[in-house]
């Protein structure tokens, strides 16, 4: 019996070191960071056997804000287990220049012909050279990202879609040296691209502009953000975006109510950040309510001539979607007892937020104005900077119960001189 019982247990204890255990190591090592799984690499010859035997597992090279990133980059990628890496994060990276994505492309070109995404970011000594490095075996790319590069040139984009032809995200954010050849170029190349990311390239116009939205009919975000230099003659064109998601237009100073009445017709749209763009009026916000009533997020900071009729639009419109609206700076707005929060309920006068008359507001420095609408409401804010209490008072919550179940966050912004009030007021 006893050595029944012993067998029994050495066959056991193999099932669990051969079957039980490399289960468990590989359901808990494919949830750790690639820097923690190098680290369990050295416990033991017998778990780093384990781990190197699931090539899943190395499917990712992070060095983000590591030193030495180049020398990184070039050692992973001489080791067996990278031969089929697929998304090297290199973004703010130190110490990574072309001469190591020469090295890449000269001696581990293999390692990254699998590789779909490649981040970039903020690497600010990677050239055009350097693209053409890195991009030439990476030929099922479809994620590039390389963010505030002023040293990238067309030359770059130019060498980018010779080698890559399957690019659906691009973000070339702050790369200032980039003009309308690199919009043709990739309007002529990438006419699946999804996502495009302009941010502070100014050296654009509206021709380039013109050209991706021509061609790239396929995108569904669209960041415009800080570029003063494009004009209607552009703006309208966004309307062919029919599959168009999300867009930031932010400090967009030459579009009008007129661009942004085309803009409305792309339906689709769930955010829109039109902070700063000065010359719009309510005819432009109404036409957006009116087109875009899948909205979730719009920004008007800063816009001045929008009133409380666009509050009105919005909340006949738009009111079982959106969840933030930012009308922070809008000294049109005199009149805050709109049903923004109207939900579907027997009564017409449930609100989320009540704000009465805010003639008052004018003098207040910073208003910020959010509200989540429908009973799924979690959430909401309001954030003052000098209010009299009075004021406070009626900046209050109208029968909070019916919300009891959902409601997790609300707060309101620490006030100038300390004072804070309950959020939740008792109903009147």
């Amino acid at each position: 019996m006893e050595v029944k019982k012993g067998a029994r247990e050495v066959e056991l204890m193999e099932v669990w070191s051969k079957e039980t255990v490399p289960k468990v190591m590989n359901i808990v090592s494919s949830r750790l960071p690639q820097r923690d799984l190098i680290s369990l690499l050295l416990v033991s010859p017998w778990i780093h056997r384990n781990l190197i035997s699931h090539p899943s597992l190395w499917l990712v090279l992070d060095f983000h804000e590591m030193n030495n990133a180049g020398d990184r980059l070039v050692a992973a990628l001489s080791l067996s287990r990278y031969q089929n890496v697929k998304h090297i994060n290199l973004e703010f990276a130190r110490d990574i220049e072309d001469k190591h994505l020469e090295i890449v492309n000269s001696k581990c070109g293999q390692s990254v012909k699998n590789l779909e995404v490649l981040n970039l970011n903020g690497c600010q000594k990677i050239s055009d050279l350097g693209i053409e490095f890195i991009t030439y075996n990476c030929s099922k790319l479809k994620v590039f990202s390389i963010y505030w590069n002023v040293r990238v040139s067309d030359l770059g984009i130019r060498n980018l879609v010779k080698n890559c032809k399957l690019v659906i995200d691009l973000n070339l954010s702050g790369c200032k040296n980039i003009t309308d050849e690199s919009l043709k170029l990739i309007a002529e190349n990438y006419q699946g691209l999804q996502l495009l990311n302009l941010t502070r390239c100014i050296k654009l116009t509206d021709e380039g502009l013109q050209m991706i939205l021509h061609k790239c009919s396929s995108l569904q975000s669209l960041n415009l953000y800080a570029l003063s230099s494009f004009t209607d003659v552009a703006y309208k064109k966004i309307s062919l975006l029919i599959h168009l998601r999300f867009l930031d237009l932010c400090g967009a100073q030459n579009l009008s109510d007129d661009g942004l009445s085309c803009i409305a017709k792309c339906k689709n749209l769930i955010s829109l950040n039109l902070t700063w763009c000065v010359q719009v009026t309510d005819h432009g916000v109404i036409a957006i309510a009116e087109g875009c009533r899948s909205l979730e997020f719009l920004s008007l900071f800063g816009i001045v001539g929008v009133t409380d009729k666009s509050l009105e639009a919005l909340s006949s419109f738009c009111s079982n979607t959106i969840t933030t609206l930012d009308v922070n700076g809008c000294i049109g707005i005199k009149w805050l007892d709109v049903n923004l929060g109207q939900h579907t309920s027997e009564s017409n006068n449930d609100y989320l937020f009540h704000v009465s008359s805010i003639a008052e507001l004018l003098d207040v420095w910073v208003l910020q104005f959010m509200v989540t609408m429908g009973r799924s409401i979690c959430w909401g804010r309001v954030s003052v900077a000098t209010l009299s209490d009075a004021a406070l008072y009626e900046v209050s919550f109208v029968d909070p119960w019916e919300f009891r179940d959902t409601m997790q966050t609300v707060s309101l912004g620490l006030l100038a001189d300390g004072r804070n009030i309950p959020f939740f007021a008792e109903p009147k």
